[in-house]
């Protein structure tokens, strides 16, 4: 079989999206592309078609509606313009009416379709070839993936707005005449099932703009109306009226599913022929189940809906599965789908169908081994631990990874000799007197102190300068040469200007080692984050502070040193020159050598201030924006790993139970069996084994090493805190399902080894068997508990199903209204042990059904998944007004149309909200009813002789038969010797009101029967005469009777005078 699912605004979207969520979570791309499954998404907004919605992500791929699956019915179309051109829109007449007015009701139309049906209805008509054309193509590609195949149609939609509740009419009507028309048939070819949800009672307060709960009322109307307007010979067109042909060039025609002559005129009237069904029928639901159980979350509705179908379509046919297909296409209703025109006389012809029972509803429960949250549970709790090592790295022995920064001494981590000097932040490289880059290494100059080059050079110049006639000068000279020009080859400034101008890659590489020895520190969780920041905070600190310092201490404090030796240097010279010949060669040595020994320090100093002040000052101020840079990437880092422990946290949340269990509280899941979705496994346990993991140091420490490995792995930053973005949710999340998890799993097998203890890896039968293996009352009490609290989501009132309307067969639960069946769905087993448990829980699961409900169990022991046992609750064949919150629906729709009649217009999608059956059955007329219908006809048969006064026998009234040749005719007594007793006698006007009215028509169309229907003055005038003859008879009767009280009296006066408006209102027949 092949499958296509349609959905039609923002309720419709939610539930293909959650199927579409399960699909890809069940299949990889390479099995979906076999798989014949199509989607149809309508609505008129596009918020649904975001691809960066993270809830799309599944593990098989996003799920993200394609464009070409999706149908915008708003983008491209106008309401304004059809309004003001209506008669270029002839598709549409049907549905615009009388344009003034639904245009005054209708417009304006702002946001979707405004929760306004008349809109919704426009707004998808007016996009109908484009809808028509993409189902189509659906149902081409699904024919070449399942050849020859069943084609399950399933279209889901809500009423409470106005996109999906105005369009559901024509998307019901134009599919089925789609399949019609390419000669698709229900029986063999395909099936059309209904999904429609009815208002809440209680909607959230954003939700309702007016016309929530009525807009549901409409919609029900409408859907009623279309599944009781087929055609047969018999009922002609005394049926309703299907729905107006949007897809038809035939102005207002209506739809028309036959080919037996479709004149213009006929397709006007519409016809759907009785053996043709428009659907299979209506699924319709609610957020509230049998029991009461609501589920507020529309996310979480649309998803049960999904679950529910996912179930149809993937469901083996065995027995079970061939019983879901029946009761889902409606196909057990066989020949009870309708109920008939109570308040219709079927001795005047047969009567008509006036309320669909191709009604029906569902509920899902499962059972499950929450097998995956158990997984993602215990490995994001972990996970978020292993973060907190990341970022704090403060370990607690009894309660793990802390939260909270430790307590660390950046200062003295920073101020560490040997690793300044492995950071090259020593002020020998911040000088260039030791390498700092490889060029520096390459280029050979001398490294160390500055002295250690000056002092060999100036001891050279002086030995040169020694034997010259100026030899102070000289010194001076050779050393102002070697400073300009032979310092490292190319003089002091000119080498510290030519390393400035590459101060970036020196300030870059520093950082980048800083930077790498960190993160090398932090990869192998020796540092955390928060400290690494912190230290390079400090690092930015001292920078700035040392840049400070050069400007303000060193460089003015080498000045000083610098003029000083200069003015020794200078004296020395003086000493020599201001001195006689004789004196001047005593103390020549001695200034001289001290020339030399100042010269050294003099150049030394002026090479360390050339260096300050070219390149070191500048240097540090580059490598504090670098510190600062990488400061800011540290905080951006902090915070992702923030989110990424929010992200593990939420996560969490699919078990959230296990946050409220109290200490020592043992609880599993079967304490409340009401919810659709019961989560079966030992609370205790699971929170007992994370806690014994998350205080393991040994075991902690090896899944902390495996989520850092692979978030180091991820951020493929060559040993650098980059590439931030990397680190997505979807990366932890790999890491802690996939290697993380397999740890983790290692650690709960050596912690737990029976069986009986285990928290992962155990399928749910065996569950079971722990719990109730040997305990038979147990078992059968958990079997009984299961079925009782499996509701379907749609509450029924008992009293409706119970009432007993004329014209349809008897109410008879389980047989032809309220048909029921729950599903079961268990683990197939291959251990003996277990399958011999499951036999068990099967007999007790089909015994568990409450006698006289009409409902059957069905167990299936050949479920597929392991950890899950799954309840599908079916129901069908009943009414509308058997739904439980209808009287609520209707009060609202009424009470909008009294407030404003515009609102009969926007209500409803083609006509007015008159023109529509009642989806109540009408109560039996009272006798006081039923008496002013029949008294006025029983006067006119006593006044017309139909009813006489037996002289001869009984001396009783009753009905006159054919008079003889005599004028006689026998008197059927019906027991009064008063005519006026027998109005009052209830029973007498039940059993006899429609023969009186019989002979009384009779009677009067006698007396015109030779009339000429076209003789009009003829007809007055035997009118004229049979009145008189009808006040004779009656007045002396009633003059001879004399009913009193009065009150009786005027009753016969007012009966008199109805039957004298028949009388006088009678035309005879051609």
């Amino acid at each position: 079989m092949a499958d296509i699912l349609i959905g039609l605004g923002g309720t419709g979207g939610k539930i293909l999206k959650a199927f579409r969520q399960r699909l890809w979570t069940e299949f990889d791309s390479s099995q979906r592309k076999n798989l014949p499954i199509e989607f149809i998404y309508v609505d008129s907004d596009r918020a649904m078609l975001d691809a960066s919605d993270v809830s799309y992500q599944t593990i098989h791929g996003n799920c993200v509606f394609e464009t070409s699956e999706f149908v915008d019915i708003k983008t491209h179309s106008n309401i304004d313009a059809i309004f003001a051109n209506s008669k270029g829109y002839p598709r549409l007449m049907g549905v615009l009416g009388n344009v003034g007015a639904t245009q005054s009701a209708v417009c304006p139309i702002g946001a979707a379709a405004d929760q306004k049906r008349r809109a919704g209805r426009m707004l998808f008509a007016a996009n109908i070839d484009a809808y028509l054309s993409r189902l189509g193509r659906a149902v081409q590609d699904v024919q070449k993936k399942e050849v020859g195949g069943k084609i399950n149609l399933h279209l889901f939609c809500g009423l409470a707005g106005g996109t999906g509740s105005g369009s559901i009419i024509d998307a019901i009507v134009q599919t089925r005449k789609w399949m019609f028309e390419h000669n698709i048939s229900e029986k063999n070819g395909f099936s059309l099932t209904v999904f429609c949800q009815i208002p809440e009672a209680t909607p959230q307060p954003n939700w309702d703009t007016g016309r929530y709960k009525a807009n549901g009322y409409g919609a029900l109307l409408e859907l009623n109306n279309l599944f009781t307007s087929h055609y047969n010979m018999e009922w002609g067109t005394r049926v309703s009226t299907p729905p107006y042909d949007v897809s038809t060039n035939i102005e207002t025609g209506r739809i028309y599913l036959t080919y037996d002559n479709p004149t213009p005129q006929n397709v006007k009237n519409g016809n759907i022929p009785q053996e043709l069904n428009i659907a299979g029928g209506l699924i319709l639901y609610t957020n509230k189940n049998d029991f009461g159980y609501s589920v507020n979350n529309p996310i979480q509705l649309a998803g049960l809906v999904a679950d529910f179908v996912y179930s149809r379509i993937f469901s083996p046919m065995d027995q079970m599965g061939q019983e879901l297909g029946r009761f889902y296409t409606f196909e057990n209703l066989s020949n009870n789908r309708d109920e008939y025109d109570e308040t219709a006389d079927p001795e005047e012809g047969s009567p008509l169908p006036v309320r669909t029972r191709a009604i029906g509803s569902f509920g899902i429960k499962r059972i499950i081994v929450p097998e995956t949250e158990l997984q993602e549970h215990i490995a994001y709790t972990l996970g978020s631990s292993a973060l907190l090592q990341l970022k704090y790295n403060n370990w607690s022995n009894t309660s793990g990874y802390r939260e909270e920064a430790p307590s660390f001494d950046e200062v003295t981590y920073v101020r560490d000799p040997g690793r300044r000097g492995s950071w090259k932040l020593t002020p020998e490289h911040m000088r260039l007197k030791q390498y700092v880059i490889d060029s520096d290494d390459k280029e050979k100059w001398n490294t160390g102190d500055f002295a250690s080059y000056w002092n060999p050079c100036v001891d050279r110049w002086a030995e040169a300068a020694k034997g010259t006639q100026h030899p102070f000068d000289k010194l001076v000279d050779l050393c102002r040469g070697g400073y300009a020009e032979g310092f490292r080859s190319v003089g002091v400034e000119n080498f510290y200007r030519d390393k400035a101008r590459s101060l970036d890659t020196y300030a870059k590489q520093i950082a980048e080692g800083v930077e790498k020895y960190l993160f090398r520190e932090w990869s192998e969780g020796r540092l955390a984050l928060v400290s690494v920041r912190h230290i390079i905070s400090e690092l930015a600190k001292q920078m700035r502070e040392q840049a400070l310092e050069c400007s303000e201490i060193v460089i003015p404090n080498l000045d000083t040193k610098i003029n000083e030796f200069k003015g020794i240097i200078n004296q020395a010279k003086e000493d020599v020159l201001n001195t006689n010949i004789v004196k001047r060669q005593i103390i020549f040595g001695n200034r001289f050598e001290r020339a030399t020994h100042y010269a050294k320090m003099l150049y030394s100093d002026m090479t360390e201030r050339a260096a300050v002040e070219i390149f070191t000052k500048p240097l540090l101020e580059n490598l504090e924006q670098r510190f600062n840079d990488l400061n800011s990437r540290l905080i951006g880092f902090e915070g992702r790993f923030d989110e990424l422990y929010k992200f593990t946290k939420e996560r969490m949340t699919a078990l959230s139970d296990l946050e409220t269990l109290s200490d020592g509280e043992n609880r599993d899941g079967t304490e409340t069996l009401t919810d659709p979705i019961v989560k079966f496994y030992n609370r205790n346990r699971m929170k007992e084994l994370e806690r014994r993991l998350n205080g393991d140091h040994d075991r902690m420490g090896t899944i902390t090493d495996s989520v850092r490995s692979s978030i180091v792995d991820s951020l493929n930053s060559e040993g650098r805190f980059t590439n931030v973005t990397n680190l997505s949710n979807n990366t932890v999340s790999s890491a802690l399902l996939g290697q993380v998890f397999e740890t983790i799993r290692t650690f709960h097998n050596d912690l737990l080894v029976e069986r009986t203890e285990k928290v992962l890896d155990v399928p749910i039968l065996e569950r079971l068997q722990h719990k109730f293996g040997g305990n038979d009352m147990a078992l059968a009490k958990f079997a009984q508990d299961i079925i009782q609290a499996s509701g379907a989501f749609l509450e029924i009132n008992q009293n409706e199903i119970q009432l007993n309307n004329a014209n349809t067969p008897a109410p008879e639960v389980g047989k032809n209204i309220l048909l029921k069946r729950v599903l079961v769905t268990l683990p197939k087993a291959k251990d003996p042990a277990l399958m011999q448990f499951a036999d068990e829980l099967k007999r007790k699961l089909e015994g568990a059904i409450p006698g006289g409900s009409g409902a059957s169990v069905i167990v299936s022991t050949e479920g597929t998944r392991a950890n899950e046992i799954t309840l599908m609750i079916v129901e069908n064949g009943f009414p509308m007004r058997a739904i439980g919150s209808l009287p609520m629906l209707k009060a609202e729709f009424d009470r909008l149309i009294v407030s404003n009649p515009a609102n009969s217009i926007v209500l409803t999608s083609e006509g007015k909200a008159e023109d529509f059956r009642s989806l109540t059955a009408l109560p039996p007329k009272t006798p006081d009813q039923l008496r002013a219908e029949v008294m006025p006809y029983m006067m006119m048969a006593l006044g017309l002789g139909a009813i006489k006064f037996d002289t001869k026998s009984t001396e009783q009234w009753g009905a006159a038969g054919e008079e003889d040749i005599f004028g006689e005719s026998d008197i059927v007594s019906w027991g009064y010797s008063k005519f006026t007793d027998m109005a009052y006698d209830d029973r007498l006007i039940e059993e006899h009101g429609k023969e009186t009215i019989r002979i009384a028509r009779e009677a009067l169309a006698s007396r015109l029967q030779d009339v000429d229907p076209a003789a009009l003055k003829a007809i007055q005038d035997k009118l004229k005469e049979t009145d008189a003859e009808f006040m004779a008879t009656v007045g002396k009767v009633i003059k001879d009777e004399n009913p009193t009280p009065k009150s009786r009296y005027n009753d016969f006066v007012n009966w008199t005078m109805a039957a004298k408006k028949i009388i006088g209102e009678y035309r005879p027949q051609r």
